[in-house]
């Protein structure tokens, strides 16, 4: 089997999508509340843009959360039902562990601390590490945590650390000046890829009925 790969993220503000077929096509619009309304034909546009179709896909792979309980909602069930018609595996990705691979993607940043709005003063947090082998260690760390503990979570922390997400919008940060900071990140599909491809590697993907989604316990 070929490793040709759709990536989607609905999970947050944006939606994107992307194709793995030795190189990644992606598009990335912003939703708001009209994910239902934009994703679909932001698949069929990237499928176009890529010259394939959908009996060309082999894997399925989506963010499960944290985050939007609706856009996670949608982006599995698109997933599952991809899976089910054509019959391909299906995975699906942590939206921390996905933020954090594009800290790296964008910034060469190996240690990074992402903190995400969950509505009602709290947070959805990680640490995630890169390791000597390129993968990222720290999944569990993810928690949902009340805005208030960010500071008992990094204050025994060095400071090397890259603070990435929307959840740093009311933390006073610059009492920890050096820690590296970027509030403007949000999830994208491309940054799915290296996460299947491991999977793949490892014959870690499942199918429709082994998906498990993350909601650290909250919805919002």
């Amino acid at each position: 089997m070929s490793n040709t790969i759709l990536a989607i993220d609905t999970s947050m503000n944006y939606c994107s999508v992307a194709i793995y077929k030795k190189k990644i096509y992606s598009l990335s619009d912003y939703c708001n509340k009209e994910h239902t309304i934009k994703i679909l034909p932001m698949i069929k546009k990237i499928l176009l843009l890529s010259k394939m179709t959908f009996k060309d896909l082999n894997y399925i792979t989506f963010s499960k959360g944290p985050g939007n309980f609706t856009g996670i909602r949608i982006a599995i069930g698109i997933a599952q039902s991809l899976s089910l018609s054509l019959n391909i595996p299906i995975l699906g990705i942590s939206t921390l562990a996905i933020m954090a691979e594009q800290a790296w993607r964008k910034y060469h940043q190996k240690k990074i601390l992402v903190a995400i709005r969950a509505g009602a003063e709290k947070i959805y947090f990680a640490q995630y590490i890169k390791d000597k082998k390129s993968l990222w260690i720290g999944g569990d760390t993810e928690s949902l945590i009340n805005f208030y503990e960010i500071e008992t979570k990094i204050k025994n922390l060095n400071t090397d650390w890259f603070f990435i997400g929307n959840g740093l919008e009311k933390f006073n940060y610059q009492n920890y000046l050096n820690f590296k900071t970027i509030k403007n990140i949000s999830p994208h599909a491309k940054d799915i890829i290296p996460f299947s491809l491991f999977n793949i590697q490892h014959k870690k993907f499942l199918y429709t009925t082994e998906v498990e989604l993350n909601y650290l316990n909250y919805i919002f």
